[in-house]
């Protein structure tokens, strides 16, 4: 029997307001943002150099990093009165970062147990660790909470996520594990998980044939993956038992070749959720007009820049890069996130909330394996990261598939990494990627960027090996 009618109920009613009055960070910052969108662009703005200005005198009294970049530009929190003079102060890189972590880059003043050590993926080729404030995640479940709703759908829906390997998010702490629980009882949440890289059309359909006597559902999904298990619905004529109520797209840009199929396959509406691990929700699609993504202007501030570092107007394409304005153990300001977007006029809603007009970044090179797997750059990138564990051993990495069933990883080594390390390696990214895989590790001294920039997998294939021509 489907729980759903009592949740449905119970949350708004009962566990909102209570939670709200009190002062609960979900439901604080979810009445925020729901104030928030409705506010004047000028309003917006006023509120969140507001934030602004405090964090740059923080970072540059108590952030070393900051601290030398601010006395070298000549820049104070009292220069800055509207966002755009950020573009006085240079696009601060993840390798920056990097090389400053931990302690150039993260605050004298406030306590180690406000630090949550976070690392990127690798999903770019290099992985990064760095800090998350502690302080500041509870506020994230309210953007969640928010964005939920944005969507069409809500906590108490069956939660289907089509990311990352599954043993990937088998390794709950105790902490992670108390917490699921914990919104399974208050806000009836059920996440069910498959993996992006090897879920079929069948496997899907059986999970949505039992989820869905539950109630409602949605699909959260890497949109590479989900766009190839929609074309094979398409393909053999057998839809889902039942339709979700939204699909919610993230970690990889969704294509407009993407959405389409998406749509026709699942008939459902589709959103587009963009973030990254260093600095989260950042944008999601608006609910009257999906092409168009508001920022989280609660939490952050992202531009769209030119070469020169100025705002790149309405309808130009340009590097992202953000602030964001509730971390405070390890400031993010001004950080180019290696994406690239569009600017984004005042959208035709009436919201106040900033705009990105489109994302053109992240679509991720896939390596396929003979037996028909497709592992993205994504998912690569959390396992080797997650689960082989290359950090501290691998400063940066690039996969290159040379034929159907041999992939080779670069990787340009720290002072730890020795022939036992690259044995590991060989031996976990053989078993990811499958028996029918030859893997080899080769130690480089650099990966130089391409023309087209630095690409995490390169598709070089030959002829098939002999051993494989002759089965």
């Amino acid at each position: 029997m489907t729980t759903e009618p009592l949740y449905r109920w119970l949350v708004p009613q009962v566990i909102e307001p209570l939670g709200a009055r009190l002062g609960h960070p979900r439901w604080t910052t979810a009445r925020r943002l729901a104030a928030l969108q409705w506010e004047a662009p000028e309003a917006i703005e006023r509120q969140a150099v507001a934030r602004l200005r405090p964090l740059l005198d923080h970072a540059g009294r108590h952030v070393p990093f900051y601290r030398d970049l601010f006395a070298r530009v000549g820049l104070g929190a009292g220069d800055v009165q509207r966002i755009a003079d950020l573009a006085r102060l240079p696009v601060i890189t993840k390798a920056e970062l990097r090389d400053a972590f931990p302690a150039r880059a993260t605050a004298e003043n406030i306590p180690e147990s406000r630090r949550q050590p976070m690392m990127t993926s690798g999903s770019t080729g290099r992985p990064f660790q760095f800090f998350w404030d502690r302080a500041a995640v509870p506020a994230m479940g309210g953007t969640d909470w928010f964005w939920l709703g944005w969507a069409g759908t809500a906590p108490w829906h069956t939660r289907l996520v089509l990311a990352s390997p599954a043993y990937f998010y088998e390794r709950l702490t105790p902490r992670r594990r108390w917490s699921a629980l914990r919104n399974r009882l208050l806000l009836g949440e059920r996440i069910e998980r498959l993996a992006a890289d090897r879920t079929s059309a069948d496997g899907l359909r059986s999970l949505v044939t039992r989820i869905r006597r539950r109630g409602p559902y949605y699909i959260r999904a890497y949109p590479g993956a989900l766009a190839k298990l929609a074309a094979q619905i398409e393909a053999d004529g057998r839809p889902l038992a039942a339709a979700p109520c939204t699909v919610i797209s993230f970690a990889e840009t969704l294509t407009p070749a993407a959405a389409a199929v998406i749509g026709r396959a699942f008939r459902a509406p589709i959103s587009n959720y963009y973030s990254c691990w260093e600095v989260p929700q950042i944008a999601q699609s608006c609910p009257d007009a999906p092409q168009v993504l508001h920022v989280n202007a609660e939490r952050v501030i992202a531009r769209v820049i030119r070469p020169d570092g100025s705002d790149a107007a309405p309808g130009e394409s340009g590097r992202v890069v953000v602030t964001d304005l509730a971390n405070t153990v390890m400031p993010f300001i001004n950080y180019a996130t290696g994406d690239q977007a569009v600017a984004g006029a005042p959208c035709s809603c009436g919201r106040g909330l900033p705009t990105l007009a489109g994302l053109e970044g992240r679509t991720s090179e896939v390596i396929r394996t003979p037996s028909g797997r497709e592992i993205s750059g994504v998912a690569l990138g959390q396992f080797l990261a997650f689960v082989a564990g290359i950090i501290p051993y691998v400063q940066e990495y690039q996969a290159v598939q040379g034929s159907v069933d041999a992939v080779s990883l670069r990787v340009v080594p720290t002072a730890l990494f020795d022939n036992g390390v690259r044995v590991t390696i060989e031996r976990e990214l053989g078993r990811f990627l499958g028996a029918d895989m030859t893997v080899t590790v080769e130690p480089v001294t650099e990966i130089p960027p391409e023309p087209s920039g630095k690409r995490l997998i390169i598709k070089a294939l030959a002829a098939p090996t002999a051993a494989l021509a002759a089965r």
